[in-house]
């Protein structure tokens, strides 16, 4: 992260106090910790709160992005999308070119913001819930994956993920038979198709999914963001789909 970090809107100061009052007895000490400042003495009652927010105010903004973040993971916080829902939205009112994404900032990118879908990968998170928990993981650690740089592993863990779904939607052991069951009607062969061959991509990529042969190809970044945001667009269709009764 660059210069989007070097403006912190009020509202998010806001965000990281609430997250940090919400230690309730250990907020001081832990706050402290953070900072690597000594724990005032004598602190009491209020006391306690005006020094955490104004300890809070006098961060420079840079350092307000690094300290929700820690805050978040910290405490198990960055499972709750509420978070995510209302940095975000401080985030785009405020035109800065990150996303908050289970707690961690990652960087937005122009044409996602032209086309409305910056928030495409993150959609998945709130439905992968209930017999699809188990997949959850796997596309937490996809975004984890492409935030750190690491394009290969993110398309594999969000290729892994169509699969689980596909699979846990249809009762079947793969997915080119788990998408005939829930598609069988000939009309959609191209859609079962277009999902296949989305997962096929992950194993073709040398490197990806396996091994890399004899080839070595490159997977850029701008391609690596693609098919994570297209599987994350299938996932989010299948879950519906199943919701809605539909299979």
């Amino acid at each position: 992260m660059g210069h989007e970090r070097e403006v912190a809107p009020a509202a998010l100061r806001r965000v990281l106090q609430d997250v940090v009052h919400s230690l309730e007895e250990e907020a001081v000490s832990t706050l402290a910790s953070w900072l690597d400042v000594p724990v005032p003495a004598s602190l009491w009652g209020s006391d306690q709160f005006d020094w955490v927010n104004e300890q809070l105010q006098q961060l420079p903004a840079p350092k307000v992005f690094d300290l929700l973040e820690q805050a978040l993971r910290s405490n198990g916080m960055g499972r709750w999308s509420s978070y995510d829902e209302r940095v975000n939205k401080i985030l785009k009112e405020a035109d800065i070119g990150l996303a908050m994404i289970d707690g961690s900032f990652v960087e937005d990118d122009e044409g996602a913001v032209e086309l409305d879908v910056q928030d495409a990968t993150v959609r998945p998170l709130t439905l992968l819930a209930g017999k699809y928990a188990a997949a959850r993981n796997h596309w937490s650690k996809a975004l984890a994956a492409q935030k750190a740089g690491d394009d290969r592993q993110a398309v594999a863990l969000a290729v892994n993920t169509l699969e689980g779904v596909v699979k846990i939607a249809s009762g079947q052991k793969d997915i080119n038979s788990g998408l005939r069951r829930l598609f069988p009607e000939g009309e959609r062969t191209p859609l079962c198709q277009a999902i296949n061959q989305l997962h096929n991509y992950g194993s073709a990529m040398p490197w990806v999914r396996h091994g890399g042969g004899q080839k070595n190809v490159e997977l850029t970044r701008i391609e690596a963001l693609g098919v994570v945001r297209a599987a994350a667009v299938w996932i989010v269709m299948l879950i519906n789909l199943d919701k809605e009764g539909r299979f």
